[in-house]
């Protein structure tokens, strides 16, 4: 037997297969649209919530790369945080196994039928149309591995074969082809598959076949890793902690494969039914192992990964739901809120103050910021709408109105002050280097606006006369201070000494445009005082 020609008889299943997992993942999310990222992201609250959605959702969509992936970028994005990250990532392991045990149960003859029922669902308009493609690939999956089981078949007592599988002679070569596999297929499922097929066939041992998994499972970790590289500390936290998560648990098992290979064998099955326990029994194992020691392990990842405490998660900090029973108490939590929200055009001039100090500096949380401002400025108004349809009084309906629109001018100068930083940031970006006059220019004009929004994130929904009359002393003091700025812009860029051109004007009216923004907030609260009930 010519081993290049049963290599070239497999691999057009194996590409079959790796198509059909890679179009029934996307054909999934795409009938279930957002849905996956709001259950990952709704039921996450505690590690074994989370370890059963990360299953789940990899059950699903067959697919733990797309599990990983997803859970990284909602990390990135702010809608999870590291630590709810951590129970998805060691439920999609768990979720992995569906395929292994299903291929064991000779799941693959039911194949054709699957792709029959997907194929016509698909061709027959209505509703239920879209899930047409995901049950067709899902078929295409397992069809792909009788193909492959069946090219296998005549070459179980081959002895070219058997010399070239007899190559595998220790544990760490065989984790190191199971590894080396999953990296080229890039589906950890390709990789389980194939080996409970051998196993079926008579190609491979449980005793290969369990290391080969475990490579599989350090495989299955790289592509988070790379997409996390340019993502923020806690999304790389979530890859690292991926990687680690399926690194120490083939640690673990290194010293215990005989005894576990012994009691997989015990369990019965044929040899493609062990390889199939085997996986799960790992993966399970290691999931247990890792919710016990949780917090520690959380820890450690944070010290092998160090950064920024303080990225962003979408999540309000002070409304819950559902909204206390007791009216005067759940408009609190919406002032609560706004105070909240006002707190972040704060921090965007702070990240702008970095900036204006180093180039190099800027965050992508600017972006993550101003998203977070947009989500609570959400949230905030279904709150007060939630709240409306209570039996309020005029005054107190009046009043949350009010509190919406004050909720809605937070949200745009949150975006006026993530614009400012955008600008200076494209100002760099160009090549253009801001002179020390200009920048003290910018900081000095911005003082202000600084004082001015430190003071409405800590007195509100109170503001007296006499912090009325102070943040008003900070206006007048700021329309002098924009005037000096923009005549002194003026004979510099007469004079050619302005590099920065029309940009410095652009971020001296995105200050006006915020001082007005926190005027109209003042100005409002203020109003709203003589509504206020509670």
């Amino acid at each position: 037997m010519d081993s290049w020609e049963l290599f070239f008889a497999i691999i057009p299943g194996i590409i079959l297969f790796l198509y059909g997992i890679e179009q029934f993942s996307r054909e999934v999310q795409l009938a279930a649209k957002d849905k996956l990222q709001d259950l990952i992201q709704n039921l996450t609250k505690t590690p074994l919530r989370g370890t059963a959605v990360g299953a789940l959702v990899t059950g699903i969509v067959q697919s733990s790369h797309a599990t990983t992936i997803i859970t990284v970028g909602l990390v990135n994005a702010g809608i999870i945080s590291f630590a709810a990250s951590l129970g998805v990532i060691f439920g999609s392991n768990l979720g992995t196994t569906l395929t292994s045990q299903l291929v064991a149960l000779n799941f693959t003859a039911f194949a054709p039928i699957f792709i029959l029922i997907g194929f016509v669902i698909g061709i027959i308009p209505g509703k239920y149309r879209i899930f047409g493609r995901p049950i067709f690939y899902f078929g295409l999956v397992f069809f792909s591995l009788t193909l492959i089981s069946g090219v296998m078949a005549p070459y179980r007592t081959d002895p070219q074969l058997l010399e070239l599988m007899g190559m595998m002679n220790t544990v760490f070569l065989q984790i190191a082809f199971g590894f080396l596999v999953t990296n080229i297929f890039q589906s950890s499922s390709v990789t389980t598959g194939l080996v409970v097929l051998m196993s079926q066939n008579g190609l491979i041992t449980p005793t290969m076949a369990i290391p080969i998994l475990l490579g599989a499972n350090l495989g299955s970790t790289t592509t988070a890793l790379v997409v996390a590289m340019r993502m923020n500390t806690s999304a790389k936290r979530a890859a690292v902690a991926h990687f680690l998560f399926n690194f120490l648990g083939v640690l673990i098992f290194l010293p215990f494969l005989g005894p576990f290979t012994d009691f997989i064998v015990s369990l019965g099955g044929d040899a493609g039914q062990q390889v199939a326990n085997a996986h799960l029994v790992f993966n399970l194992t290691c999931c247990i192992i890792f919710l016990i020691l949780l917090r520690p392990f959380e820890r450690v990842v944070m010290r092998i990964v160090p950064g920024r405490e303080d990225d962003v998660v979408l999540v309000t900090r002070h409304i819950v739901h559902p909204l206390p029973e007791i009216t005067p108490d759940a408009v609190r939590q919406i002032e609560q809120e706004i105070a909240n929200l006002l707190t972040i055009p704060q921090k965007l001039l702070d990240e702008l103050e970095t900036l204006l100090k180093d180039s190099k500096k800027y965050s992508p949380q600017v972006s993550q910021l101003r998203d977070y401002a947009t989500y609570l400025d959400v949230q905030i108004s279904k709150a007060a709408l939630e709240l409306s349809k209570r039996d309020l009084s005029k005054k107190r309906a009046a009043y949350l109105a009010g509190l919406v629109r004050i909720s809605k001018l937070g949200q745009v100068l949150a975006d006026q002050t993530g614009g400012l930083d955008e600008i200076i940031h494209q100002v760099q970006e160009q090549g253009i280097t801001l002179t020390e006059r200009s920048i003290g220019a910018l900081q000095h004009s911005l003082v202000p606006c600084s004082l001015n929004l430190e003071t409405l994130a800590r007195t509100f929904p109170v503001i007296t006369d006499e912090t009325n009359e102070q943040m008003r002393r900070q206006d007048d003091l700021l329309r002098d201070v924009v005037t000096l700025q923009y005549n002194d812009y003026l004979n510099r860029f007469a004079a050619g000494r302005t590099p920065a051109g029309s940009e410095f004007s652009r971020a001296l009216f995105q200050i006006e445009g915020m001082a007005g923004t926190i005027r109209e907030i003042r100005k409002t609260a203020r109003l709203l005082a003589r509504e206020r009930e509670i």
